[in-house]
């Protein structure tokens, strides 16, 4: 599967370094910046915006030759991750429009099972985590992380299986094997536990025990 495509995109070039600017969404005023090391690193800023004019003020900065840590310094908008770069309350859609976008600024997992996962509405709230072939969707978007759901995991067939994770007492256990990604992301979506919340931005906070 190819993925989707930003709905629209500029690029500027300076030796190795690229200055990259992306308006993925048509609904909403979002310009998601992207700038490239000297040497062509592509971890090198990351930043969102809704102004065209912070977007043209940058970029005459960068063109005159402004080193990154001075553009950080200036624009503190500016962040060496992606995820740290989304506006707040929009973390976990940030992922995933990286996700479908097949961006190379994050881990990226099979592409029609991404697909076929954010095709449920009730697993678009999750963050998602690709991770060696498997594809989990987190209640959380840094570490600690944590997870309610089970995980989609390849098998020797070029299918996928639905896994639940070990717990205290609890063995792990296939829900489902087999799968087409439709089938696998049908499953996931209706192993939701009643009352989850969405994924929260940040770091998992136990709540501890209650009474």
């Amino acid at each position: 599967m190819a993925g989707y495509a930003p709905t629209a995109a500029a690029r500027c070039v300076r030796g190795a370094a690229r200055f990259s600017v992306f308006a993925p969404q048509a609904d909403e005023r979002e310009f998601r910046i992207e700038i490239t090391e000297e040497n062509g690193w592509r971890w090198g800023a990351f930043g969102s915006t809704d102004s065209l004019a912070v977007v043209a003020d940058l970029l005459h900065r960068w063109s005159e030759g402004a080193p990154l840590d001075a553009l950080r310094r200036e624009w503190p908008l500016l962040a060496d991750d992606p995820m740290k770069a989304a506006p707040p309350g929009r973390v976990v859609a940030t992922a995933w429009r990286l996700t479908l976008e097949r961006s190379p600024v994050i881990r990226l997992g099979d592409a029609e099972l991404a697909e076929a996962l954010y095709a449920q509405p009730a697993l678009r709230v999750f963050f998602p985590w690709p991770s060696h072939g498997q594809f989990s969707l987190l209640s959380s978007t840094a570490d600690p992380f944590h997870s309610v759901l089970p995980r989609v995991v390849p098998t020797w067939e070029g299918r996928w299986e639905v896994v639940t994770d070990a717990t205290a007492g609890t063995p792990s256990r296939v829900l489902g094997t087999g799968l087409t990604a439709e089938e696998a992301a049908a499953l996931m979506a209706s192993s939701v536990p009643a009352g989850t919340a969405p994924a929260v931005e940040g770091g998992w906070r136990d709540p501890g025990p209650t009474g």
